[in-house]
């Protein structure tokens, strides 16, 4: 994903036409450079826990496995404010496949529907070269 959004061809040349001072420019290269620097903490965390790959387990790689549960917590008590219910993993778990697939149905209907009649579209100018 990171290589895909310094060399995707529609963002570069809209990029070119405008002044950074633009706020869509300048958000565009911010969002570039946080990924990629992400991305690369992410890749030097994981090269330094390569056996945790094969043994995700272990006492060793038991820090891998707390941000889950970490999330899990602070969707707990997020869920618990706002609508004063009890939130369980298995109510979790539901409303993440639920997710899950109205994304999938929404990524399909758009490559049946959409791609086929407009084709590859960026809809990020308005100088008429959508």
């Amino acid at each position: 994903m990171t290589a895909s959004i310094w060399f995707w061809n529609d963002i570069n040349d809209e990029l070119k036409e405008y002044d950074f001072s633009y706020s869509l420019t300048t958000t565009t290269k911010i969002w570039r450079w946080a990924v990629t620097f992400i991305t690369l903490n992410f890749l030097i965390q994981s090269l330094q826990n390569f056996n945790c790959f094969s043994f995700i387990n272990s006492d060793a790689c038991a820090i891998w496995l707390q941000p889950s549960s970490n999330l899990y917590i602070f969707i707990k008590n997020l869920f618990n404010f706002l609508f004063g219910a009890n939130f369980t993993q298995s109510i979790a778990k539901f409303l993440g496949l639920f997710s899950l697939l109205i994304y999938t149905l929404g990524l399909i209907q758009w490559s049946i529907i959409k791609l086929p009649k407009n084709g590859r579209n960026s809809c990020f100018s308005e100088n008429g070269r959508n």
